[in-house]
């Protein structure tokens, strides 16, 4: 059963689409976001795209922050991006640094709001996942002390606000990590997810770690490796 629904709580509302495949809180939840630019329907066919994923209840909800994307065109974004900035990190090939050595303004704000709604909607064992800015959100989100999910799911993601990000990280409890990159994404480097890896390790999380051959995407080997990782989760 597929229905869009709205969520409103003390730091604002979003949407979102929840897909359930069991009755009531019989099947684990995996909240999936999406990228910058794009909505609650972007991984939405993911619930569906191989058998083992129909052991899963999903939540897809839709970014509070509407973004252009061309003439009348809008997506939605987790936090704002400085498109100054990101083009020059595009000439000057510093897509290294670009996150990791800062927090993104609006970070902090949309977590306080995914808190609540995941807090609100996650009514047994639950794991969090994302694509690109929404798995920035997602591994911020894995080291809130008030949520407790069972995983995470790491698509195409990066390394944010390094210094911060470790620190927060040695205090946090540890859980399972999926992890997948593409060798030649032009987006967010190979090298930053390799870092991310790293700060994993070090701190004793287990991270089933994929890179391919291909860029910012999700290709089919990526999803089997995931079919491995939530089988053995669930």
């Amino acid at each position: 059963m597929s229905q869009v629904k709205s969520f409103q709580c003390s730091k604002g509302e979003l949407n979102y689409l929840e897909i359930i495949n069991g009755v009531g809180n019989e099947k684990p939840t995996l909240f999936m976001l999406h990228g910058y630019g794009a909505n609650m329907r972007d991984l939405a066919p993911l619930a569906a795209v191989h058998p083992a994923f129909k052991e899963f209840n999903w939540i897809f909800p839709d970014g509070p922050i509407k973004v252009p994307i061309g003439p009348m065109m809008f997506g939605r974004a987790w936090f704002p991006l400085d498109m100054e900035e990101l083009n020059r990190a595009m000439m000057t090939s510093s897509f290294e640094t670009l996150f990791s050595d800062k927090l993104p303004s609006g970070l902090a704000e949309a977590s306080e709001l995914l808190t609540q709604f995941i807090e609100a909607k996650a009514g047994g064992s639950y794991l969090l996942g994302g694509f690109s800015q929404g798995s920035m959100m997602a591994c911020e989100l894995s080291l809130n002390s008030s949520l407790k999910p069972e995983a995470l799911v790491l698509l195409s993601s990066t390394l944010v606000a390094k210094e911060r990000f470790v620190e927060r990280l040695k205090k946090a409890h540890c859980l399972p990590v999926f992890q997948c990159h593409g060798i030649s994404d032009p987006v967010l480097p190979i090298s930053m997810a390799r870092a991310l890896k790293q700060q994993f390790n070090e701190c004793a999380w287990e991270v089933d770690y994929h890179e391919f051959t291909g860029g910012h995407e999700i290709p089919p080997q990526a999803l089997q490796a995931l079919v491995t990782f939530l089988g053995a989760i669930k």
